[in-house]
């Protein structure tokens, strides 16, 4: 049985900021996907982003629909259709990262239509980071980036097996000792225009990270892998606003109770933006459900 949702903070609802995750599973094609649509910016400068009517004017003004709505969209949809073309015993590792490459893809196509002269700020590339997988009898073939992740957990609510993070925070530290942006922050135009010019799907770069912009280098940063999946586990996959979520004993502790339908509560509770899950357990072959 497959489950998934994205939730929301109460807050962000309010105020109608675009939802920009997006997921699709399918129980017969044993495929799930998650994408996390990159922010974009309202305006070059957001200095006043620290006060309330900062954040007020930000989110009055973000753009609607978001392009990175749109590239989540993409790849949620490009991954199922990609991996459908192959038989079921094919569809592994190498099919994965073609369907990654094929969202790539039609994201550049995308970008080509609707985004002109790219300035790295408010009329930057639409782009997300994602994660998904596909089943087969006892194990899973996986593919992501970025910050987006996998996860299993036994009926213990144990864990038995997570992706990296391999999001920009576990290179803040390297980026922001880059001579050009000291004494600025995020919120100067120029320190975003420098790392998301040098430092996003720059594979010279050792401390890059990777963005499914559509452009050829984000595939360097798209990692694929093959795990064991026994029947009684549960496979999760997320987006980052549940990571911490996701690896608290609050949540292992759910699953210890068999409680699952407290996912959901416990994550509408605890996400401080947006997050999304994805979740397989229990196989039943009288469970056919479909999400995409």
């Amino acid at each position: 049985m497959t489950e998934g949702f994205t939730v929301e903070n109460w807050k962000l609802r309010l105020m109608r900021k675009p939802v920009e995750d997006a997921f699709g599973f399918d129980n017969m094609s044993k495929i799930m996907a998650v994408a996390d649509g990159v922010t974009r910016d309202p305006f070059e400068d957001l200095h006043n982003v620290g006060t309330l009517m900062g954040k007020i004017d930000f989110l009055l003004n973000y753009p609607k629909p978001s392009p990175a709505k749109v590239a989540s969209n993409i790849l949620v949809e490009t991954f199922r259709i990609a991996l459908i073309d192959y038989y079921e015993l094919n569809r592994n590792e190498k099919a994965i990262r073609k369907a990654f490459d094929e969202a790539n893809k039609e994201i550049r196509n995308w970008n080509g239509r609707n985004i002109s002269n790219a300035d790295y700020l408010t009329n930057d590339f639409a782009g997300c980071v994602a994660a998904g997988i596909c089943r087969l009898s006892d194990v899973f073939s996986f593919g992501y980036l970025t910050d987006a992740g996998i996860a299993v957990f036994d009926l213990l609510g144990n864990l038995k097996f997570r992706t990296e993070n391999q999001g920009p925070d576990k290179h803040d530290k390297y980026i922001w000792q880059d001579k050009r942006l000291q004494g600025i922050d995020w919120r100067n135009p120029e320190a975003r225009r420098i790392v998301r010019r040098d430092y996003r799907n720059n594979p010279k770069e050792e401390h890059s990270f990777g963005v499914l912009t559509g452009e050829d280098s984000a595939m360097n940063y798209v990692r694929t892998g093959t795990q064991e999946l026994r029947g009684d586990d549960i496979l999760v996959v997320y987006t980052d606003g549940l990571e911490s979520t996701i690896f608290s004993g609050e949540f292992s502790d759910l699953i210890r109770r068999k409680n699952i339908k407290g996912i959901e509560k416990l994550c509408k509770k605890k996400v401080r933006t947006e997050g999304t899950i994805v979740y397989y357990h229990h196989p039943s072959e009288l469970n056919y459900s479909s999400r995409f």
